[in-house]
């Protein structure tokens, strides 16, 4: 009876120990993934895209959260990694701090040395709208530090891109979550064949688009669910239509939809499970749907 007693404790321990070991492995990865930064890449090939913008290359690049757990030098090291890529566009997704206003102008000194000869284009996230805990309201910090960097700021606004005679169009609106964004400029002045590109933050807005205004939506301000259930499942997203929106390429009734999982977090502590950061590099092909 003893020596059975004295079995089932040794089991127990062994057990206990090898369930702690686990969590411990669990707890510490989710510290580590925010520094595994991927490159992911994805091809559009749609009929709009016009012969001379066939190959270009757009990074999307979104939610880095500038604030206490991410630094200046990590934002800087994300330029050099875009940079390096040599795209021939960059479109910032919002949600360029944290907490407070006052990292901005850091955020932006960086993000102001990106290079793209067909531009660099910005939307505002719902965290550049303020209520920091500095108790700066607005979305004024982060305009002034977008328009400083030089960087175009697509604020329910858009703009033609032009190259050999052909041209793409590319809007952007206002935070779906905090702010009422309006289609209405992107579409302005396009017709029908034209290539017609959407930034917005958050990709529920994709929901209020009329079947085929739209070709293509960038968006993230999901974080890929951030914590997950190794890749499938999260048990949050900031968005009303589950897990639709969590991460990559969603094809709606409407529109193509690509969702970054941005490269920051927006919790207390900064972590993340199996939701790798990433940069998203998008090459554009004309041609097939």
């Amino acid at each position: 009876m003893r020596r059975t007693t004295r079995r089932r404790r040794t089991t127990w321990w062994i057990w206990a120990f090898a369930v702690f070991v686990v969590l411990a492995a669990f707890v510490t990865y989710s510290f580590v993934e925010p520094f595994r930064v991927e490159t992911k890449q994805l091809t559009i090939a749609d009929p709009d895209v016009p012969a001379a913008f066939d190959g270009t290359r757009i990074v999307l690049l979104t939610d880095i959260h500038r604030g206490w757990f991410f630094s200046e030098e990590r934002v800087g090291r994300l330029v050099d990694r875009i940079n390096a890529l040599e795209p021939d566009m960059v479109v910032l997704g919002g949600d360029y701090v944290y907490v407070d206003s006052k990292y901005q102008a850091s955020c932006f000194r960086e993000l102001a040395r990106l290079e793209a000869p067909l531009g660099r284009f910005a939307v505002l996230g719902n965290h550049d709208y303020g209520d920091y805990e500095d108790g700066s309201g607005g979305p004024a910090p982060a305009i002034r530090a977008i328009e400083g960097a030089g960087i175009t700021l697509l604020r329910d606004e858009a703009v033609w891109v032009e190259k050999d005679g052909s041209r793409l169009r590319i809007g952007g609106v206002s935070d779906y979550q905090v702010d009422v964004p309006r289609l209405a400029p992107t579409l302005e002045g396009t017709e029908e064949g034209d290539f017609i590109l959407l930034i917005s933050h958050n990709p529920d807005f994709a929901e209020e688009l009329p079947a085929g205004a739209v070709d293509l939506v960038l968006s993230g301000h999901t974080h890929g669910g951030q914590i997950t259930f190794f890749g499938l499942w999260a048990p949050y997203l900031p968005s009303d239509y589950g897990q639709k929106y969590r991460s990559g390429l969603v094809e709606t009734d409407a529109t193509t939809v690509i969702v970054s999982n941005g490269v920051g977090s927006s919790i207390i502590l900064p972590i993340r499970f199996f939701a790798r950061p990433q940069i998203v590099e998008i090459t554009l092909r004309s041609g097939g749907g």
